[in-house]
């Protein structure tokens, strides 16, 4: 055999071992890997609070953390505070405890994401840099969230306006409450970030938070009134005692009303329905142009009455119906008639201050003041105009009862009127502004005159006499009576 040959086979048995040895390595390797990768229990050097729970199972692991950590003592306290008080609650009064189960898990999956390459690296690492799993806190939802409603209990005031009456010609002011509120949703969101970052048996320290409420009506703001704006009153009759009632009751409940800056009133929101259960009575209305009897009659000359103390105070006027008759008991085209759900009178507060309504009774007449901040000389003057009178029409009509040549009026009609009502300004006696408030049409309503037609005979004759004697002077004149 040459030599040649000899170190060929030489070579060969040589590179045969080397790829022999390499594979019996990548194998063990492999094995290795295979062996750290595929067990059961939580790689080594990974620790629950400094707790070894490596190489055990998570069975195992779980009843060694809980018998660990169940010896220690939970002696934490969660302090929550606002301004220099405190409410204190010990760990055991919210069934405080450790989340053994999920510090548990959390150490199982140590080394078990990733790819293969990532994950041996992970698993390896650990022998040099052991890995901390932080104990988390749990404690019972039901009893921690008792325990802050009775701190919100403790802590919420409501907030209150300020007041004012005119009282002996003066007005007396209180003073408004700012109102208090605990933000129970922010709370349970601070406990459960302190839970997080708070370490093991670490007291917890909570500053509340807390909102003040500021009332709609301040009692610097109430101090702006001081002035008259305007005022203005009726007549009534008094002998009618349940008409007097329903203008008492409905002027009582305006009394003392307050209205903001931009805030609008409405009659009947103030006043409401108008029940027999709220003392209200049966009286003349006005309804489709006819006067009949209903509940609340006489609530339209409050209405009226504060339209007018209105338009005098120079405030804006957002909602009005003129009634279908005019009213005596306040010029034509200056009333304001309301029906509780059905028609409303409106008006909206145009001053930059508040303003105070003061209403009452006496005798036979109701009077409305308003009070406000006057920043100016300016004074209102209201005027009506009667641009047409529509004539009555007459319809005659024909009773075979009653004698030829004899009259008689069966329902008395009225005119009509078209009328424009202006509100004038004056600033130190000299008019700046004339504005046009409404243009109202009141319908006229036909006369009713029967006339006879029958027969005179010697056994019927009577004398015949003047003409006006044969009106029925007992009808009684809508336009005299006071709606």
């Amino acid at each position: 055999m040459s030599e040649n040959v000899k170190s060929k086979e030489k070579k060969l048995k040589l590179g045969t071992g080397l790829i022999i040895v390499l594979l019996s390595f990548l194998l063990s390797i492999t094995a290795i890997g295979f062996f750290l990768l595929y067990q059961d229990t939580i790689y080594d050097g990974v620790t629950i609070e400094n707790l070894d729970v490596g190489g055990i199972s998570i069975t195992e692991a779980q009843q060694k953390a809980k018998k660990y950590f169940d010896n220690m003592s939970i002696e934490g306290k969660i302090d929550f505070s606002y301004g220099d008080k405190n409410w204190e609650v010990n760990s055991k009064e919210i069934g405080y405890t450790y989340d053994y189960t999920k510090a548990v898990h959390e150490a199982y999956q140590i080394g078990r994401e990733g790819s293969y390459f990532e994950r041996l690296q992970t698993i390896l690492s650990l022998y040099k840099n052991p890995h901390s799993i932080r104990l988390k806190a749990i404690y019972d939802n039901e009893k921690m969230n008792q325990f802050i409603y009775a701190i919100e209990n403790e802590i919420n005031k409501k907030e209150k306006d300020a007041t004012i009456i005119r009282s002996g010609g003066k007005f007396h002011i209180t003073n408004e409450v700012v109102g208090l509120q605990l933000d129970v949703k922010k709370t349970q969101e601070l406990l459960l970030e302190s839970f997080k970052n708070t370490k093991l048996q670490e007291d917890i320290y909570i500053q509340l938070p807390i909102s003040n409420i500021s009332p709609k009506i301040s009692a610097e703001s109430l101090s702006m009134i001081q002035d008259l704006l305007g005022e203005y009153e009726t007549t009534f009759n008094a002998s009618s005692t349940s008409r007097t009632e329903n203008i008492r009751l409905s002027s009582q409940a305006i009394n003392g009303t307050i209205l903001m800056p931009t805030e609008v009133f409405s009659f009947n929101e103030i006043v409401g329905p108008r029940s027999k259960e709220k003392g209200y009575q049966g009286a003349i209305v006005i309804f489709e142009g006819e006067f009949v009897e209903g509940l609340g009659g006489g609530v339209c000359q409050t209405s009226s009455t504060l339209y007018n103390a209105v338009l005098l105070s120079n405030l804006d006027i957002v909602q009005r119906v003129k009634h279908t008759i005019p009213s005596t008991y306040v010029p034509k085209g200056r009333d304001a008639t309301v029906s509780y759900g059905v028609l409303d009178f409106k008006f909206k507060n145009s001053t930059a201050n508040p303003i105070y309504i003061e209403s009452y009774v006496s005798g036979n007449k109701v009077k409305f003041r308003i009070y406000g901040h006057k920043a100016d000389s300016r004074r209102v003057q209201i005027q009506s105009i009667e641009n047409e009178v529509i004539k009555r029409p007459i319809e005659v009509k024909y009773d075979p009862t009653l004698l030829e040549g004899k009259e008689q009026i069966v329902d008395k009609g009225r005119d009509g009127y078209k009328v424009t009502t202006y509100k004038i300004v004056y600033e130190n006696n000299q008019e700046i502004e004339k504005k046009k408030i409404s243009s109202d049409y009141y319908k006229p309503k036909k006369q009713i005159v029967m006339k006879g037609t029958k027969k005179i005979t010697p056994s019927n004759s009577v004398k015949v006499q003047n003409k006006e004697d044969h009106k029925d002077t007992n009808i009684p004149s809508h336009d005299q009576t006071i709606y």
